[in-house]
């Protein structure tokens, strides 16, 4: 019982912040320059605090190299994947940003804490940091002008520029050089963890609201919502069993890496994607593919659970 309320803890909060998001926008609770308005504070300061906490203390060893590496690679060819629908098949600009990153920060960490505890964390929390890699110049890209065309000197500078990636490599470094450590060691470190944490507090409530703002399934778009859902659970579903194979070729490789490649894959998009379409229709569709793709993602957990347990 007490793992079961344990559960129900984290999945209830998920559906609640989403039926706000639903009736807020029926009930014109909420104007939609005042929603696109906190997706903004999301975007410049609480995920980049979030981030910035997650860089300054991820434990990095032989095992976690081993998944960074193997879930770079899937990132890449996602994002490549999709970039390519994008061309072909499904021309929405933030389409990209469905494929690159999955929800690890929002839903992956907080599932993986109940599954395995704080001490365990890290291994959800370094995935969290390797899908930066493709993240953020995606982010860079999707958040350039309408019809600004940029140079590649142009979109690097944009993406180290940007505050996710300055707060990212900021925790890293500190991380790195024990600069972060020597910090705690003179009780520095809370100070500075408890001031980004608070602007990181709001970001979960705040994303997972978005989604429910700007969920719709209307005729018009559920068609395209339900092809690119299926495409994106697919693709992870295929490139876990790959990883899983992989890891099993490595000497003993622990099982709690394993359970977090396969939570990971399961994770839905990333609830960045609503607010990066430049149009109410981008925002929807991904809205609602972020919507559908959580589901799946709470019924692969509660097995999980059920398994652990």
């Amino acid at each position: 019982m007490e793992k079961i309320m344990s559960v129900a803890g984290v999945i209830v909060p998920i559906f609640v912040a989403i039926f706000l998001g639903v009736l807020s926008r029926k009930k014109n609770l909420l104007k939609p320059e005042e929603a696109r308005g906190l997706q903004q504070f999301v975007l410049k300061f609480g995920l980049p605090c979030v981030v910035f906490n997650s860089c300054l203390t991820a434990r990095m060893g032989v095992e976690s190299v081993s998944s960074m590496a193997l879930a770079l690679t899937v990132a890449l060819i996602s994002t490549f994947l999709a970039f390519h629908m994008r061309k072909k098949r499904f021309p929405y600009h933030n389409l990209p940003m469905l494929f690159c990153a999955q929800e690890t920060g929002m839903i992956g960490i907080p599932l993986y804490l109940i599954l395995f505890g704080t001490g365990e964390a890290y291994r959800m929390g370094v995935l969290d940091v390797t899908q930066a890699i493709t993240a953020y110049p995606v982010i860079a890209l999707l958040t350039a002008s309408a019809g600004e065309e940029l140079s590649p000197g142009q979109i690097v500078k944009k993406m180290f520029t940007s505050p996710l990636m300055i707060m990212s490599l900021t925790g890293l470094a500190l991380n790195f050089s024990g600069i972060g450590r020597w910090l705690n060691d003179v009780g520095l470190g809370a100070v500075i963890t408890e001031s980004t944490g608070l602007l990181a507090q709001p970001v979960s409530v705040l994303m997972i609201f978005s989604i429910g703002y700007n969920f719709s399934l209307d005729r018009s778009n559920r068609a395209a919502i339900f092809r690119i859902s299926a495409i994106h659970f697919a693709l992870f579903a295929v490139s876990c069993g790959i990883i899983q194979a992989v890891l099993f070729l490595i000497p003993e490789m622990d099982a709690m890496t394993r359970w977090a490649i396969l939570l990971y894959c399961a994770l839905p998009a990333s609830y960045l994607a609503p607010g990066l379409g430049r149009t109410e229709e981008e925002s929807i569709i991904a809205s609602g593919v972020c919507s559908l793709l959580t589901v799946p993602c709470l019924l692969i957990f509660c097995g999980i659970a059920a398994v652990v347990a």
